[in-house]
Formats: C-alpha cells, sequence, structure tokens
C-alpha cells in the first residue's frame, strides 16, 4: 500500500467536520454500527495509535444515549454522506474498519474510490441478499415498533444481550448496553430491505464497483451477522479478499475477552 504523509485532527460534533492536515504515514477510519458511537472503537483506537496508525472514529449524526428527535426520519444515505465527508479529508485514501451497519456505509464509499484497505466486520446482508434465520431473529423485535419510519428504534436490555452481546460477562453486558443508543426507524427499515421494496436502497452494493483488498471478519457464534453472511458475501467480490472467523466469538468484538487477538490480526493484515 502506498504511504501518505498526511495527520488527520478531526473533530465531529453533531455532524460538522473540523481537518486539519500535519504528518503521519497510516491512517484508518473506524465506521460503528448501529446503536452505537465512535467511542465503541476505544480498544482498537489505542491498539492501532499504540502500532503507529493515526485513528479517526466519527460518530453518526444525532447519535446519543438519550432519546433524541433529530434523528427521526434519518436515511443511511446521511450516514454515507457525512463520512463520504471524513474520507474525503484524507489526500490518499484510508483503511476503513467498519462493524455491522458501518459495513454497508464502507462499501458504498469503496465503491467511489475513497476506501483503501477494507476490513468488514459482523457485516449484515447486503439489499437482495437473504439473511440467516439467525440474523432475521436477532432483529425480529423490530417488527414490533409501531411506525418504524418515523420512529426510533432500540433494543431492550434482554434483546441486545440475545442478539449482539451474548459473548460478554454479565456486568461488560450492562456496560456496553448502558452506552447503546436509539437508531433511526428509517435506518432500521432500510437495512431489513424485505422492509423496504419501493423506497431508496442505500444498501444495494455495486460489486464490481469495489477494487480494494477486503478483509471479512466473524464470530461463530454471532446471531446478528452469522458467518454465513460473509461466506455469501465474499463470493459476490471481484477484488483481493480474504475471510477470518474467529469461532468464540459473538457480534460485539471491539469489546470481548479476546479484542486485543482479533485487533492485532487485522492490523497484521493491513500491514501486508
Amino acid at each position: 500500500m502506498k504511504k501518505v504523509i498526511l495527520l488527520l485532527s478531526i473533530c465531529l460534533a453533531n455532524g460538522k467536520i473540523i481537518a486539519q492536515e500535519q504528518t503521519s504515514d497510516k491512517n484508518v477510519v473506524f465506521i460503528h454500527g448501529a446503536w452505537s458511537t465512535g467511542e465503541v472503537w476505544t480498544n482498537y483506537k489505542n491498539y492501532f495509535e499504540q502500532e503507529g496508525f493515526t485513528t479517526v472514529c466519527p460518530t453518526f449524526y444525532h447519535h446519543s444515549v438519550e432519546r433524541n428527535d433529530s434523528l427521526v426520519g434519518v436515511s443511511m444515505e446521511d450516514y454515507i454522506n457525512q463520512i463520504r465527508e471524513v474520507l474525503k479529508t484524507f489526500k490518499t485514501p484510508p483503511t476503513v474498519v467498519a462493524h455491522s451497519m458501518g459495513c454497508v456505509i464502507a462499501q458504498r464509499l469503496a465503491m467511489e474510490g475513497l476506501t483503501g484497505k477494507m476490513i468488514l466486520i459482523a457485516p449484515p446482508a447486503n439489499y437482495g441478499m437473504l439473511p440467516t434465520f439467525e440474523s432475521i431473529k436477532s432483529v425480529s423485535w423490530v417488527n414490533k415498533v409501531k411506525h418504524l419510519k418515523e420512529n426510533l428504534a432500540k433494543p431492550t436490555f434482554e434483546q441486545a444481550v440475545a442478539g449482539m452481546l451474548h459473548n460478554l460477562p454479565e456486568e461488560k453486558q450492562k456496560e456496553v448496553y448502558s452506552k447503546m443508543t436509539y437508531e433511526s426507524g428509517q435506518v432500521m427499515k432500510e437495512m431489513i430491505w424485505i422492509k423496504n421494496l419501493f423506497g431508496k436502497k442505500p444498501n444495494k452494493i455495486k460489486y464490481s464497483k469495489i477494487n480494494v483488498p477486503v478483509l471479512f471478519v466473524s464470530g461463530g457464534t454471532d446471531n446478528a451477522s452469522s458467518p454465513g453472511i460473509s461466506k455469501k458475501l465474499i463470493k459476490k467480490f471481484k477484488s483481493e479478499t480474504e475471510l477470518k472467523i474467529f469461532d468464540k466469538n459473538a457480534h460485539w468484538m471491539m469489546e470481548e475477552n479476546n479484542w486485543k487477538e482479533i485487533a492485532a490480526y487485522i492490523a497484521n493484515w493491513v500491514e501486508k
């Protein structure tokens, strides 16, 4: 990978970006998933910076633990536009590490040539793909959210544990859940694409336009985005790809006990 002379200091508050260029040679942008913020990457951010990387961990618009009605009606296209502006501040496309819903945003922006190497952790099924039974079950609670498009969605603690946090100790589950945010109902409708047959399709990916190396990282016990989804996805890509399955991990890999092992694997892959 061609290295660049760039250090990016970025502050994101309510979607506003302030960028300042200095000097560095390794850049990684982390994109979080639903119900979380850039803080979910704290372990990885610290690890990668210790390894000499410059990291940026933006938070999507209006994501907060407290209900924020400014999020009502927000589309995934809004998140894509937000992260596009972050990536455009780099002179050379940075490595992108994404989790869950963030993987869709990463793929969309890779289609535009804005990413370097791409790491997709627990990616969901894109538009037109059949999700696994486990994945469908993990978000079945969304069907009970009334007027989803005009509402916000957040799982209960029990729902979050069953779908995403079951591999964490109980105290860690409570800690993670205490930081989980509300998500736009519109975004959830777009993600569960069978609910969005006639709307805009931000998770429709043109795989032939992605020309960068891609690492898929899956957890063997992940209920929300099982390895079966990654195995289907990897067949659609024309670029260099690799799939790594951590058999004992679930969905919230960034904070599970062996998070450092996973971070090291990713960092080593980026350096290849």
